[in-house]
């Protein structure tokens, strides 16, 4: 089984420029790598616009993956909450998140994507996460790790939670599956990992105060699930580097730096090799230049879409 496992895009058509054609060309390599699957483990937007998911709906047509044998995704915060693309956002950040129906929200990431979920076997259309997939010999557990706006305890919509009626379903899919003897993955957005701040004149004061707030609660309760329950690996993003851990035997790999990395000016792509072992390799590529004409052709996309 190979895996090209990418994360946090944060596409955006706010800015004169944007990473298309960067995650286009992350995509294409998956393809020629004859990976057997390709993650997404959430962020796919900057700013939760339906723009901006249309237009990655419409590259996935275009590389043909718009498949669930092919690709899985997961949802990010900036799928639901969006995030800050200018000073006055920092001011008028807390209103927009209180504004927001976050059901409506998930719903929505998977109404622009239902392709994806087409071979899962096990979904509910009604909550979407979690969900499940059998690709080979393994079963792909999809999850939502967002946690709902809360000016108290997630003032920046960056801290994370799996609730314990999500737990109940992802119980439930173990249960459907047990007789098989599959080998389990799981696929979420937030880290498992400490958070070491370095501090950089480049990081802007936002930056710094997200990085502090960008917790997944009660990790402790959830690896002691994992481990119980056999899973060999977890797909995730969030945090923005890329590098593989294990935590209670349990491998992790972090895709969170597929795109955030303009000082090295580089895509960095998991690929993760499963056998008897598990084998991680981070593919690092020339990150290509952002063509004016590809600007163009986003433009016409978006402007084709809100009409």
């Amino acid at each position: 089984m190979r895996i090209v496992h990418i994360s946090d895009l944060h596409f955006t058509t706010f800015f004169s420029t944007n990473n298309l054609n960067q995650i286009e060309q992350a995509l294409r390599f998956a393809i020629e790598l004859e990976s057997d699957h390709i993650v997404i483990t959430g962020d796919l937007t900057d700013n939760a616009v339906p723009g901006d998911f249309y237009i990655l709906r419409k590259l996935f047509e275009k590389i043909n993956i718009l498949n669930g044998n092919k690709l899985s995704l997961v949802i990010g915060n900036h799928d639901i909450f969006g995030g800050v693309q200018s000073a006055e956002d920092i001011f008028l950040f807390k209103d927009k998140c209180l504004r927001i129906d976050y059901k409506k929200k998930v719903k929505e990431f998977y109404l622009f994507f239902p392709e994806l979920f087409d071979n899962s076997a096990y979904f509910n259309p009604e909550i979407i996460f979690p969900f499940a997939k059998v690709i080979k010999d393994f079963l792909f557990i999809g999850l939502n790790s967002i946690a709902g706006y809360s000016k108290l305890n997630n003032p920046f919509a960056s801290n994370g939670i799996i609730n314990m009626d999500q737990i109940a379903e992802y119980s439930s899919i173990l249960d459907t599956f047990r007789q098989r003897h599959l080998r389990k993955i799981l696929m979420v957005h937030h880290h498992f990992n400490k958070i070491k701040i370095k501090e950089s004149s480049q990081n802007s004061f936002w930056q710094n105060i997200e990085k502090q707030t960008m917790k997944l609660r009660k990790k402790k309760r959830l690896l002691k699930i994992f481990k119980s329950d056999d899973i060999e690996l977890v797909l995730h993003g969030h945090y923005h580097e890329s590098k593989e851990y294990e935590r209670k035997g349990i491998r992790f790999s972090n895709a969170g730096a597929s795109f955030i990395n303009e000082t090295k000016n580089e895509l960095n792509i998991n690929i993760i090799d499963i056998d008897k072992k598990i084998v991680i390799n981070i593919a690092k590529l020339p990150a290509p230049k952002i063509a004016a004409a590809n600007m163009e052709l986003t433009i016409d996309r978006l402007e084709a879409y809100n009409e």
